[in-house]
C-alpha cells in the first residue's frame, strides 16, 4: 500500500491523516467514531478502530454483460452505483498509517521514508485490516484469502493486512514490519486516501504491479550530511506478488532521498523474483501474468516504479512516475493469456494538484502505457496482444468535513495496438468515464 508523497508545503506536516487535508483545525477523522465510543480509553496506548466506506455512481460509454467495463478504471469494475469497499482497521500508532489516528513519532516510516529528527526509542505497533467490496477481488492473497465468505459475485471480503511493525534504535533508524501488507511499489494504494491517491480512477501502472505481500520488509535511515537531505533504503522478502501459497521467496527493495527543504521527494521501488505459475487464481491472489514452465524452471519477472514528487508551493504539487517491468516466457500454452515469449512493459504517468480552496483541489493527470505482448491477463483475456494505451484524467476532491469527501471525476482512454481493441470485452479502442465518488471516514 503506498504511504508515501505525502508533502503539504515545504514541511512535512505529516498528513497522513488524509481526510483532514485542509482541514487544520479539525480533529483527525480516523478511528473518530470508536474512539468516541470507548471515551479515547485506548488513546494512551495509541490503539484505535478506524475505518472509511467508498461508493461510486460510474458510467462508461461502452460496457459488456451486466455492465462490466474493461479496466480502463481500474478497481471500478461496473456501470452504475457501486459499493467500491468498506474498511475495518484495528491499529496501534505507526500501524494506523494513513488514518491519521496517531502523529508519526518517529524518524522512518516502514513504506514511506526517511524524516528530520532524532534517532527515537524502540516500539511495536501492529495493523488488522478487513475490507469487503468490488474493489476487493485485486487485493487478495493466494493461500490466505482463498477462504473468505464470498456474498455475491461483485463484492468480495479479504484480510489484506495484519502485520507487527517495530522502530529499532539502530544505526540512524530503523523499521522491521512482519506479515501481510499492502506493496509500496507504485505511487497510489488500494484504500481511499488522499494523498498519494489524488484520483478515483487508478493508473495501468498500478494495474501491472503487485498489490500486496506476505513476509517481511526492513527500512533503515542513513546517517548523511544536512545539505544532502534525508536517505533511506528498504529491503525484505516475501512470498510473490498478492500470494503465499506458492511461498516463493521474493525479493522487494527501494532507495528514497528526500530534499533538505523537503520539497522534493524520489524514490526508486522494485521486485523481483520467479514468477513462474503464481497467475490469478478464480480472483483470489496471485499475479496478473501467467507463465508456466513444464519442468518448474525459474522464470524471472521484474517490476519497478520510480516516482518523482515536487512541491512547487503550498497550493501546487507535481507528481512523475516512470514504471518498467518484465517477465520470461514459459513453455507451456494451454491459452492465448500464456505468456511463452520474453515480455516487458513500461510506461509514464505525470499528475499535478492544485489546491483552489482550502478544502477544494483540482486535478489533472496524462498517462502512457505500453505493454508490447499484452502480458498482463487484464489485456490478453480480451483479445489484446500488445500495444499502446494513452490515459486522459481530470477531476475535484472537496473534503466537506473530516468524515467526508465528494470527487467528481472524468476520464478518456484510448488504445493503440493489435489484435481486439482494450475496452467493451475487446470491441472498442476508446472509452469515456464519468464518476460521482463519495467516501467517508470514521
Amino acid at each position: 500500500m503506498r504511504l508515501t508523497r505525502n508533502i503539504l508545503g515545504l514541511s512535512v506536516s505529516l498528513a497522513l491523516m488524509v481526510p483532514t487535508v485542509g482541514l487544520a483545525n479539525a480533529e483527525p477523522a480516523g478511528g473518530s467514531l470508536f474512539r468516541a465510543a470507548t471515551n479515547n480509553a485506548l488513546d494512551e496506548y495509541e490503539i484505535t478502530v478506524a475505518g472509511w466506506a467508498e461508493a461510486t455512481a460510474l458510467h462508461a460509454s461502452d460496457t459488456i454483460g451486466d455492465g462490466n467495463i474493461s479496466n480502463g478504471a481500474f478497481l471500478n469494475q461496473k456501470d452504475g452505483v457501486g459499493l467500491n469497499q468498506i474498511g475495518l482497521m484495528l491499529c496501534k500508532g505507526m500501524g494506523c498509517l494513513p488514518t491519521g489516528a496517531f502523529a508519526p513519532a518517529q524518524n522512518v516510516l516502514s513504506r514511506v521514508g526517511p524524516f528530520p529528527g532524532p534517532v527515537g526509542e524502540a516500539r511495536i505497533d501492529f495493523n488488522v485490516t478487513a475490507m469487503y467490496g468490488q474493489d476487493i477481488q485485486f487485493f487478495r492473497t493466494a493461500g490466505i484469502d482463498d477462504y473468505t465468505f464470498d456474498n455475491d459475485d461483485d463484492n468480495k471480503l479479504a484480510i489484506p493486512q495484519f502485520y507487527i511493525d517495530a522502530y529499532l534504535p539502530v544505526l540512524d533508524g530503523m523499521t522491521l514490519m512482519v506479515g501481510s501488507f499492502f506493496t509500496f511499489i507504485g505511487n497510489e494504494v488500494g484504500a481511499p486516501f488522499t494523498p498519494p491517491n489524488w484520483f478515483v480512477t487508478h493508473t495501468y501502472a498500478t494495474q501491472h504491479g503487485p498489490s500486496k505481500h506476505v513476509g517481511a520488509l526492513a527500512s533503515i535511515k542513513v546517517p548523511t550530511d544536512e545539505d544532502f537531505g534525508l536517505l533511506s533504503f528498504d529491503a525484505g522478502l516475501v512470498a510473490g506478488w498478492n500470494n503465499w501459497d506458492e511461498k516463493r521467496p521474493t525479493f522487494i527493495g527501494a532507495a528514497r532521498w528526500r530534499s533538505p527543504d523537503l520539497a522534493t521527494w524520489l524514490d526508486f521501488e522494485f521486485i523481483y523474483g520467479d514468477g513462474e505459475g503464481d497467475a490469478f487464481g478464480a480472483a483470489k491472489g496471485g499475479s496478473p501474468y501467467i507463465a508456466v514452465s513444464s519442468t518448474d524452471e525459474k522464470l524471472d519477472r521484474f517490476h519497478s516504479s520510480t516516482t518523482l514528487i515536487q512541491t512547487v508551493n503550498p497550493d501546487l504539487q507535481l507528481a512523475a512516475e516512470f514504471v518498467y517491468g518484465f517477465q520470461e516466457g514459459g513453455d507451456v500454452a494451454a491459452a492465448p493469456v500464456f505468456i511463452t515469449k520474453d515480455s516487458d512493459w513500461m510506461g509514464l504517468n505525470l499528475g499535478a494538484r492544485y489546491k483552489l480552496d482550502d478544502n477544494l483541489f483540482f486535478g489533472a493527470r496524462a498517462e502512457w502505457f505500453d505493454d508490447e505482448n499484452a502480458a498482463n491477463v487484464l489485456w490478453s483475456s480480451v483479445g489484446a496482444t500488445g500495444g499502446d494505451v494513452y490515459s486522459v484524467t481530470t477531476n475535484l476532491d472537496w473534503s466537506v468535513n473530516q468524515h467526508f469527501k465528494i470527487r467528481p471525476e472524468l476520464r478518456y482512454d484510448t488504445y493503440k495496438g493489435n489484435g481486439a481493441g482494450l475496452f467493451a470485452g475487446g470491441t472498442s479502442d476508446d472509452q469515456f468515464i464519468a464518476l460521482l465518488n463519495a467516501v467517508a471516514y470514521f
